[in-house]
C-alpha cells in the first residue's frame, strides 16, 4: 500500500496537494484511505497526486463548492462509468475507455480518461452539465486543482469570485447540517 510519504517525487519541491493545501490554509489530519483495497473495488490504479490529495483533505469541498471525492466516503466516493452512461458525447470512443468521478460542482463533473494503465497518463476532462461536451486537460487532478482555485482565467476557475480559499472536510460538513437540523428541527 503506498503512502503519502512514499509517493513525493521531489522532496525538494512541493506537490500540487501541499500546493493546494497553502492556498487554502488547510491544516487538517491526514486522511486514511485503504488504496489497496480501493483500487481492487475499482480494478485499476489511481494517480499518485491524485492519493496526496486524498490524504491531504480526504472528502470535503472547496469554497463550499467543489467536493472532492475520495474512496471510502459516504456520499463522496469515486464513480467509475463506461463513457456510455453520460449523455454528453464522450471523449473518447475506445472501447475500454472509462471515466472515473474524482470531483464534482453543482452540474459540473472532474473525470479522468480511463484509457491507459498508467494511471499518470489520465488526462483530466470536465463540463459544465450533462449536455456540455467535454473539456480535455493534459494535467494531474492537482494540477487542475490549483489552478482552479489560483487562475481566474481558468475555464473552471474559482478564483474569478474570490482571492481566499478554504476546505471544509465531510466531516464538518455533516456536523454542521446536526447543528442546523437540532437548532431549527429540535428532536421532540
Amino acid at each position: 500500500m503506498d503512502s503519502a510519504d512514499d509517493l513525493a517525487v521531489n522532496p525538494a519541491e512541493p506537490s500540487w496537494a501541499e500546493e493546494v493545501a497553502a492556498l487554502t490554509g488547510w491544516s487538517g489530519d491526514r486522511w486514511l484511505v485503504d488504496w489497496e483495497s480501493a483500487e481492487r473495488e475499482l480494478g485499476l490504479r489511481l494517480p499518485r497526486d491524485y492519493k496526496l490529495l486524498a490524504e491531504t483533505f480526504g472528502a470535503g469541498t472547496f469554497d463550499d463548492i467543489l467536493s472532492l471525492c475520495v474512496p471510502g466516503s459516504h456520499g463522496l466516493d469515486l464513480i467509475v462509468a463506461d463513457h456510455a452512461d453520460f449523455s454528453a458525447p464522450a471523449p473518447s470512443s475506445g472501447p475500454t475507455a472509462r471515466l472515473l468521478e474524482w470531483a464534482t460542482a453543482d452540474e459540473c463533473s472532474f473525470c479522468w480518461l480511463v484509457e491507459d494503465q498508467d494511471p499518470e497518463k489520465w488526462p483530466v476532462f470536465a463540463r459544465s452539465d450533462k449536455w456540455d461536451p467535454w473539456e480535455r486537460f493534459d494535467c494531474s487532478a492537482g494540477e487542475f486543482l490549483h489552478r482552479m482555485l489560483s487562475d481566474p482565467q481558468h475555464p473552471y476557475s474559482l478564483a474569478e469570485y474570490s482571492e481566499t480559499h478554504g476546505f471544509t472536510s465531510a466531516t464538518e460538513v455533516e456536523q454542521a447540517k446536526e447543528a442546523f437540523e437540532d437548532e431549527y428541527y429540535p428532536h421532540w
